[in-house]
């Protein structure tokens, strides 16, 4: 299979444009399928006509690719395309296909430009220096708004729209949805799966829920966060206003893009375009299964490749994304990662770009070939999930009643230490590591604390979750928060029980329940002191190891604490990290320091000033600055 599959990539690669080109006068379409014995465009006047109104043949051309010019424009028509091999026709959607009807099963002929909302053509990428100048706040569309405590119009919620009304409130008059970004002050909202997936009937979306990790139209907005889901364009000009009024806040938009596996195995329009080429398989011809969904993608091959990076640039360019995370990223080669870097950065040079750097089961990947954390050096431009520190912070993720540092297990220090110097051994540089204690899979961290920390009084573990933010906060690398996290979310069952996989769990339990800042507007507040402190600060994110060695101490401090200096020509911050559920005193260095973060205070502004030494209260982190 290794030499059919290289002599088909020297053979027949192909590096031009492939799908639908429409102009006023023409339609062209252009497929890749070598090895097909015919293909045909198959066109419908509408999304549900059981038979083409017209049949167009394609003609095989060089390097595999079968096209025909038809001399008219189909703008408007939805179309398929079928392909015969051995003698049997299947059709499929055209997996370049950039606008889809109901349920993402036709493609449509479309000219985008009628999807630009007014100003489009001078929106432009949100400025990022560094990757450790971001403040990333993950959440999933439909969770953000779904609830009625959103403030958000009822015919809104868990759309796109939702995305636009920036005054929303609850009823007590707290901001939610966007304003309340603005007001935390994150940089980067990270959006899960929001191409077309499987999962959810767009006949009915509320009928059901998923997180959208099951690819099936991978160049394409999905229909169920869209008010009209049946009309192809509609979903694109919402996707795009809605990167337009998150911008206009300043807040850059990563999507979560899932290039590993296909949500369909033999029947998925990759297998029907050219069965056997676009998926991994074993020596005994199974799909590999390192996704554990069923398959992944194959994007060592060179057209697998240049489908991911041109699927890739198409968002990057036609949706003007900010940023790009690649769920299970091990199971994409080092190879295409590093040329779609390298593209990505000559249209933005400010992409942020991050990933989970490990797979979902055993891979026919090599692994020296494979963006394994690990690896990670030999991916520069891509910044890693510090499981390690996430780990470390609340507990092992995979044994539900394990203690972290936050919680008891003080014989973690070293491990949290390391975090905060952004010294992961696999990391290049701070920038490489995402440093994170939540996100949308495993328990929100307040359901950990609940589970692992069961005798504890509700206030040691509001403690526990702000020194938990905290260590993300205050730890070289790129700070990563899910959505809710600032305010203690949880997704409880009932009987005691949370939800740890709410992948398909409905509104109830994902939906973010915005009148929890009422209860938690402490806590809220903290996170937001914690990021004005961070952006205040140069020493908060330093850009190399080099730069850590020369600006950090390691000081002495009490048995299972932390006490870290660091300082540059302009200033001397002192961190104080004591997760023991009692005071602790540290000796201070020499001078006066102002302190700007306590147990339940966060700030760029000084609260006030200590000397000699100083009693750090229990289950908390005390930051100073030398005055």
């Amino acid at each position: 299979m290794t030499d059919k599959i290289s002599l088909i990539d020297s053979k027949y690669y192909y590096d031009g444009e492939l799908g639908v080109t429409l102009t006023k006068q023409s339609t062209c379409f252009a497929v890749w399928a070598p090895d097909a014995e015919a293909v045909e465009a198959l066109i419908y006047n509408d999304a549900a006509s059981p038979s083409p109104c017209m049949t167009l043949t394609l003609a095989k051309g060089e390097n595999g690719v079968w096209a025909i010019d038809y001399p008219d424009s189909l703008e408007g028509k939805f179309y398929n395309l079928a392909y015969t091999y051995n003698g049997v026709a299947r059709e499929g959607v055209d997996i370049y296909a950039k606008a889809v009807g109901l349920n993402g099963d036709r493609g449509y002929i479309a000219d985008l430009k009628k999807t630009d909302p007014k100003g489009w053509e001078d929106e432009s990428y949100v400025k990022l220096e560094s990757y450790n100048d971001a403040v990333i706040y993950e959440t999933h569309i439909r969770d953000f708004s779904s609830d009625e405590s959103s403030g958000v119009e009822a015919d809104e919620k868990g759309k796109y729209s939702a995305f636009l009304n920036g005054e929303s409130v609850t009823k007590s008059g707290k901001p939610t949805c966007i304003s309340h970004l603005v007001d935390l002050g994150v940089t980067h909202i990270h959006l899960l799966p929001a191409f077309d997936y499987e999962g959810v009937d767009e006949t009915d979306p509320k009928a059901s829920y998923n997180w959208g990790y099951n690819p099936k139209n991978y160049n394409v907005p999905e229909g169920g966060y869209s008010a009209d889901p049946a009309d192809p364009l509609k979903r694109i000009c919402e996707f795009k206003k809605m990167v337009q009024a998150l911008h206009k806040k300043g807040i850059g938009v990563i999507m979560d893009v899932v290039y590993n596996h296909t949500y369909e195995s033999e029947d998925s329009w990759f297998e029907i375009a050219y069965p056997g080429y676009y998926h991994r398989t074993t020596e005994d011809g199974r799909f590999s299964n390192g996704s554990g969904c069923g398959n992944e993608m194959a994007s060592e091959r060179k057209m697998c490749r240049k489908y991911i990076i041109d699927s890739v640039l198409w968002w990057a360019g036609e949706y003007k994304i900010d940023g790009f995370r690649f769920d299970l990223m091990a199971l994409l080669d080092i190879d295409t990662l590093n040329e779609l870097a390298k593209k990505l950065k000559e249209i933005n040079p400010s992409v942020i770009l991050y990933g989970e750097g490990w797979t979902g089961g055993a891979s026919a990947l090599e692994k020296e070939k494979a963006a394994f954390k690990q690896n990670a050096k030999l991916t520069p431009s891509y910044a890693y999930f510090n499981d390690d520190y996430r780990d470390a912070i609340k507990g092992e993720t995979f044994n539900k009643t394990a203690l972290g540092y936050v919680s008891g297990n003080f014989h973690l220090r070293q491990r949290i230490l390391t975090g905060l110097l952004g010294n992961a051994d696999w990391a290049r540089s701070p920038e490489q590591t995402i440093n994170y204690c939540e996100a949308h899979d495993n328990h929100t961290m307040w359901d950990k604390l609940m589970i692992s920390a069961p005798s504890s009084h509700d206030e040691d573990r509001k403690k526990m979750a702000r020194l938990a933010g905290a260590l993300v906060f205050l730890a070289q690398g790129v700070p990563f928060i899910q959505a809710g996290q600032e305010m203690l979310r949880s997704k409880p069952l009932g009987d005691g029980k949370y939800d740890e996989n709410s992948y398909s769990s409905p509104d109830s339990v994902n939906s973010v329940k915005w009148d929890m800042l009422d209860d938690n507007e402490r806590e809220a507040e903290y996170f937001k002191g914690l990021i004005e402190f961070r952006k205040a600060h140069d020493l908060l994110r330093l850009k190399s190891v080099k730069e850590v060695i020369e600006a950090y101490v390691i000081r002495q401090s009490p048995d299972g604490t932390i006490a870290l200096e660091l300082s540059n020509e302009d200033e001397t911050i002192l961190m104080l990290i004591n997760p023991i559920p009692r005071a602790k005193v540290f000796l201070l260095p020499e001078g006066e320091w102002q302190v700007y973060i306590s147990d339940i205070k966060a700030g760029n502004t000084p609260m006030a000033t200590y000397c000699e030494g100083v009693f750090v209260p229990p289950i908390s982190a005390m930051v100073l600055i030398k005055k």
